[in-house]
Parts: structure tokens; C-alpha cells; sequence
């Protein structure tokens, strides 16, 4: 089956969910399907003002598909409005791909890719699917309400309502979008997947300790992830400000890129409370350096207001880390069962007790919360599996049709 995924950006400071789709496109490639991701080349989540600059796009050709992985992937040069993901260059290309493919996968929402390949598999009649990347959890529809609300009434009812279908990661995405979906639409629940045997060997712990200038009995918490408003790194610095008043050893990294200046305010936090020479705030990692901090780490920590998925959160389980986790991240009722983590409130109080409970833990009951997530991923959250349930939404969508 010819597959054709579209989405904004693939580059790796966006995080997660856009890596994702690589993964994702390679496993559907491994069943024998021929899969391409057309995509832009801008190197960040973009800007409103700002016209794009050499600085601003990766290093890819962007005149022919590019062989990686067993798929194809064609990178489409940037207009402004960066940050509606904007391509003349993509809206030409799709023209060309969309009518030889069997089905379209659209990522994300409220964005120029969204609205061009809907319309475009609309006029050509090709069913399209719809993974919304959270964008309708009630969380990030209350952001920006009033513009969301205008956009929705011009162009994403109609874009959802026409749609195949729409791909939700877990049931608790399902439920928490349904207010927001038409009557009309039909939605399928497809995990995402992390490639487990990538954690099998992590560099020497003690080693990269040393070069964090942590102390031998440090108890190491690790937040990894793009530094944003929803990530509830306001309930990060102060519950960790008062766990260290508490236990003399907790130290912490916090690691991902940060584009609205978050970091150097948790650090200002952190300072105001005497802990931030406990703090490595270690900017945008890439796949090696992150595979350093995993290392480094005795838990995993996401205090997030709202996470359709956390792919970040699964590979912490594959690399055989303990996690603490808010009730909103919505694979929490999964690591809560599979007793791979903690699963805390997004609040204070909540954040300070569950990081508590992990650092007075001991080693031993530690790494064997961190075995039981590693066998959860392996389980539940492999891109196989992943694979063949997107191939079986695919047959039936194009059947039906």
C-alpha cells in the first residue's frame, strides 16, 4: 500500500511526537509498504515574526526524496509564517503525491500542512487519517481559546469531519478530544512505539556522573523534554527546592531545548531556595548525549499538565528508569498498573511526595520499578506492534472507501 504521512516538522528540537512519525514510517515499511513523510526542513518550532534564515533550516536537500530507514522523505522548503509550519514548496509537492497515494496521514492540527492535505486528498478523493498530537485535550484548548475557536469554525471542524478517520495514541486521549469531535467522525486507538533494544547499552554511569560534578551519593532525578508552559516545570522547582531542604543528596538535570527562556527562570527559582548548584540545565541533547543522561539518572520525572502520549516517557522505561508522572499524562493508568512508576497530581504538593518517595527508595526497589517498565514497553509499546494496527486502519479505511 502506498502511505503518505505529512507533518510540519521532523527536526529533531521539536521532541517526541514528530519523532515519532519516523519510527512509525520505518515499521510500516518493514511490512512491505511503500511509505514516504513529506515534511518541511525548518529546524525549530518556527516563529511568527521572523523570516526563515539559513540558521533557521536543517542541513537536507530539499529537491528530491531522500532514501532513509526503508521510506522516502521529502523536506519542503519554509515560508513565513514558520510557525504555522507555512510551505508554498510543500503545498506543490503534495499536489504531485497525494493523488497516487492509498491513504494520508495528517499530523497535528491548527497548521498549513493540515489544512493543504485535507483539502487536497478532499478534492482527489483519497481517504486521509488525522493524528491530532493533543491539540484537543481540553488542557491546550484552552489556550488561546478565542483564536482556536475562530480557526476551528473556518477550517478544522470541516478538516475533522471529513476525515477517514482520527488517530488517537491511547483511550484516554479518545475520551478527553471527544467533546471537541464532530458526531460524524471515527476514531481509532494506535500507541505509539519506541525501539527498546536502543537503551540495551547506555555509556558508564560513573563516568558521565563525574563529568556532571555530581557526588557519588547523589539521587539523581532527570526531567528530558522541550522546556514549555505545559510541561509543569512550575511544579518542578519548587517541589524539588523543598525535597532538597529535605534530603542533602537529590540533585537534578534538566535537559531539552528551550525556546521561551523557562530554564534560565526554573534556575532563578532553584537559586532563590540555595539548591541550584544541584541544577544541570544542559540545554537541547542530541540522541548520544540523551543516552548520557539516562545514564546519569536514578528516576525519570514528567510533572506535565497534559501529554497525549509521552514517547519521552517510554523510552525512560526502555532504558530501565523509574518514572513519576502526572495522572495527565495519559499513559499513566498503563505505567501505574504495570507498577513502572509513580503517578502523582499536577501540583505542588503531589510532585514533592511522589520525588520523595523515589529518592528514600531504596536502589534495589528502584531498579525493579525500572525492570517492570522496560517490560512494559516491550509488551505494549513496540513499533511492531504499532505497525500492524496502522496496517489493519489503513486496509479497512481504504476497503470501505
Amino acid at each position: 500500500m502506498r502511505i503518505l504521512h505529512v507533518i510540519a516538522n521532523v527536526a529533531p528540537r521539536v521532541g517526541g511526537p514528530s519523532r515519532a512519525v519516523l519510527g512509525m514510517c520505518s515499521a510500516l515499511a518493514a511490512l512491505g509498504h511503500e511509505v514516504e513523510v513529506v515534511t518541511t526542513s525548518l529546524a525549530h518550532r518556527g516563529s511568527w515574526t521572523r523570516l526563515p534564515g539559513p540558521e533557521d533550516v536543517l542541513n537536507v536537500p530539499t529537491d528530491c526524496r531522500v532514501a532513509q530507514d526503508g521510506y522516502h522523505i521529502t523536506f519542503c522548503r519554509p515560508n513565513w509564517p514558520t510557525r504555522w509550519g507555512t510551505s508554498l514548496h510543500m503545498a506543490a509537492v503534495l499536489r504531485n503525491r497525494i493523488p497516487d497515494a492509498a491513504i494520508v496521514h495528517i499530523h497535528s492540527l491548527y497548521l498549513f500542512h493540515t489544512l493543504v492535505a485535507s483539502r487536497l486528498a478532499q478534492r482527489t478523493a483519497v481517504p486521509y487519517i488525522l493524528r491530532p498530537h493533543g491539540t484537543l485535550a481540553p488542557y491546550v484548548r484552552r489556550r488561546h481559546r478565542m483564536l482556536k475557536g475562530f480557526y476551528h469554525a473556518l477550517a478544522e471542524d470541516s478538516t475533522l469531519r471529513r476525515a477517514a478517520g482520527v488517530h488517537f495514541t491511547t483511550k484516554r486521549e479518545l475520551q478527553l478530544a471527544s467533546p471537541a469531535l464532530p458526531d460524524s467522525v471515527r476514531s481509532f486507538v494506535v500507541p505509539l512505539g519506541v525501539n527498546a533494544s536502543e537503551f540495551d547499552l547506555l555509556p558508564d554511569r560513573d563516568s558521565v556522573r563525574k563529568d556532571l560534578a555530581f557526588t557519588h551519593d547523589a539521587t539523581v532525578g532527570l526531567f528530558l523534554g522541550r522546556l514549555n508552559s505545559n510541561k509543569g516545570l512550575d511544579l518542578l522547582a519548587p517541589a524539588f527546592v523543598q525535597l532538597s531542604q529535605r534530603v542533602s543528596e537529590a540533585s537534578l538535570i534538566v535537559a531539552g531545548p528551550d525556546d521561551d527562556g523557562l530554564g534560565r527562570r526554573f534556575i532563578d527559582e532553584c537559586a532563590r531556595g540555595g539548591v541550584a548548584d544541584r541544577v544541570r540545565l544542559t540545554g537541547f541533547l542530541d540522541r548520544s548525549q540523551i543516552k548520557r543522561m539516562l545514564a546519569a539518572a536514578d528516576f525519570w520525572i514528567l510533572p506535565s499538565y497534559s501529554e497525549s502520549f509521552g514517547i519521552a516517557v517510554v523510552e525512560a522505561m526502555a532504558a530501565r528508569l523509574p518514572v513519576l508522572i502526572t495522572d495527565r499524562v495519559n499513559i499513566s493508568e498503563e505505567v501505574a498498573a504495570a507498577g513502572a512508576g509513580i503517578v502523582v497530581r499536577p501540583d505542588v504538593e503531589s510532585v514533592l511526595d511522589g520525588m520523595l518517595r523515589l529518592v528514600r527508595m531504596p536502589p534495589r526497589e528502584r531498579a525493579a520499578m525500572g525492570e517492570r517498565g522496560r517490560a512494559l514497553c516491550r509488551a505494549r509499546f513496540s513499533w511492531e506492534s504499532c505497525a500492524r494496527d496502522l496496517s489493519a486502519l489503513y486496509e479497512e479505511v481504504t476497503g470501505a472507501r
